[in-house]
C-alpha cells in the first residue's frame, strides 16, 4: 500500500478540533502508542531509509514496514503492516533472533478521525503536538488539508524520531 502523509506541528488542537465539529467530524478515543523501532547491528535499514516498527495500542501488536518512494511535496513511504499474535515482549524476542534489536523507542497519544479519504491524528510527544494527515494519495491529502484550513508550506515531512533529536537538540540534549 501507498501511504502519503504531511505533519503540522501546532501549539493546540483548538482550531483542527473547531474545524472538525465544523464538519461533523469527532476525533476518537485518545489512545496511548509504544513504538518500537528495530534495526539490525550497524544500522542497514536506517541508512535505507527503510523503517521496521512494532506499535502497541491497546489492540495487539502492530508490525510496519515502510520503504521511501520518490516524493513531491508530501512523505511517500510504501508501507505493510500486520498485526502479531503476541505481545510487545515477545515481538521483540522474537525478532532478536534474527539479529534485530531497538534502536528507539517513543510514546505518543493520538485520536484519529476520518476526513474524505484521509486519516487526521492529533498526536501528543513530549516535544509537541502535531496534525498528521495520511492518504494514499496525493488529493486525499491535500483534501484534508485544505478542509482543516491548514498551510500546506507549513507542512512537516520528517518522522517522528527526526523531530524529537531536533527537540533534544534545541533543549540541550534531555527529554523535558
Amino acid at each position: 500500500m501507498l501511504e502519503m502523509e504531511l505533519k503540522f506541528s501546532v501549539d493546540d488542537f483548538t482550531e483542527v478540533e473547531r474545524r472538525l465539529r465544523e464538519l461533523s467530524i469527532a476525533p476518537g478515543e485518545r489512545v496511548k502508542e509504544n513504538n518500537y523501532i528495530l534495526d539490525l547491528p550497524g544500522g542497514p535499514l536506517r541508512q535505507m531509509d527503510t523503517l521496521f516498527r512494532l506499535r502497541t495500542n491497546g489492540e495487539g501488536v502492530l508490525l510496519t514496514i515502510k520503504k521511501p518512494l520518490p516524493a513531491t511535496c508530501l512523505k511517500v513511504r510504501h508501507e505493510k503492516e500486520t498485526i502479531l499474535a503476541c505481545d510487545i515482549e515477545e515481538a521483540i524476542s522474537l525478532f532478536s533472533l534474527l539479529g534485530y534489536g531497538v534502536v528507539y523507542r517513543y510514546e505518543k497519544t493520538r485520536m484519529e478521525c476520518i476526513l474524505g479519504e484521509a486519516t487526521v491524528c492529533l498526536d501528543e510527544l513530549w516535544f509537541g503536538k502535531f496534525i498528521e494527515i495520511e492518504a494514499t494519495s496525493e488529493e486525499g491529502v491535500m483534501e484534508a488539508v485544505d478542509a482543516l484550513g491548514l498551510d500546506v508550506d507549513m507542512g512537516i515531512r520528517f518522522s517522528y524520531a527526526a523531530l524529537e533529536q531536533d527537540a533534544m537538540d534545541r533543549s540541550g540534549g534531555g527529554k523535558k
